[in-house]
């Protein structure tokens, strides 16, 4: 899927710049064959597909969707959620339910353990 959506903006670039497969090839330092097998969709490798992207004037590039910190805090309410919701099932079974009131304090206590653990623990 990666590589189709790289692919699809490529080909906008090249109908924009009216650049020829040949002229592609000579600039990325490919053969034409693998330019063409590469516009037609067939599976390069990425560092073939930087060369072509280079040779367009193009990069690839990897933008996050969230912020490191972001995506840390809600791996962080993952982590609690599920130690809490394994609490509750347990106290289920006993039939000692805590109110949604201890449910609650019990989620903010969890995460604030799981905030003071080594940071590569938070993905264990």
């Amino acid at each position: 899927m990666f590589k189709s959506l790289i692919l699809a903006e490529l080909k906008k670039q090249k109908e924009a710049l009216s650049i020829p497969y040949e002229a592609i090839a000579s600039r990325a330092g490919v053969g034409i064959a693998t330019v063409k097998r590469a516009f037609s969709g067939h599976d390069i490798s990425l560092d073939t597909l930087d060369k072509i992207a280079v040779s367009l004037d193009c990069e690839i590039s990897i933008k996050p969707k969230h912020s490191a910190k972001v995506f840390y805090q809600a791996q962080i309410e993952k982590k609690a959620n599920e130690i809490v919701n394994r609490v509750i099932q347990t106290s289920a079974l006993e039939n000692q339910l805590p109110r949604s009131e201890a449910q609650q304090k019990m989620l903010s206590q969890a995460k604030a353990m799981i905030a003071k653990m080594p940071k590569s623990k938070v993905w264990a």
